[in-house]
């Protein structure tokens, strides 16, 4: 059972930010061990740089233990990427709470779906984002198929204009 941890703190940061890097690369090394290279879709992060990117750190008792990033390329298409919660945040609700602030980001950019790849060798993070109502889809954007990998996509309801 997912128990909270009262003292998260959800924030976004640069993508120089060195809490944030040395988080990526410990989920690089996780990752590097799950997936042959050409099945590792992991986007560095100075190639992120390049496009729209609201990077986020999850935070506790003042120590990293989670990062997410959502990501809009050039095509407009968001994506989740870079999600990765340390060993000493896990089962706190850390995962779900950086998915809330990407989807927090992507209504106020009035953007209405939102992609994601991940791996099947991953299942704690298949079923989070299923449970986050994040249904399979095919490739999307520049992905082709690949059968070491799982799409999917929320679909959010249009933000109404003021009028």
């Amino acid at each position: 059972m997912e128990q909270r941890d009262m003292s998260l703190e959800i924030f976004p940061v640069a993508l120089t930010d060195q809490r944030l890097t040395a988080l990526v690369a410990e989920l690089d090394d996780y990752q590097s061990a799950l997936y042959p290279t050409g099945s590792d879709y992991a986007m560095p992060l100075e190639l992120m740089a390049n496009s729209v990117n609201y990077p986020f750190l999850a935070q506790s008792a003042g120590q990293p233990v989670g990062c997410a990033c959502l990501y809009v390329g050039e095509n407009g298409i968001a994506e989740i990427k870079r999600v990765y919660v340390a060993p000493a945040g896990r089962g706190k609700g850390v995962a779900s709470r950086l998915i809330q602030a990407l989807e927090d980001q992507l209504k106020k950019l009035n953007i209405q779906r939102l992609f994601l790849e991940t791996g099947i060798y991953q299942p704690e993070a298949i079923g989070l984002y299923q449970k986050r109502g994040y249904s399979l889809t095919g490739p999307f954007g520049d992905y082709t198929f690949d059968p070491l990998s799982v799409y999917r996509v929320k679909t959010f309801s249009a933000i109404a204009e003021n009028v």
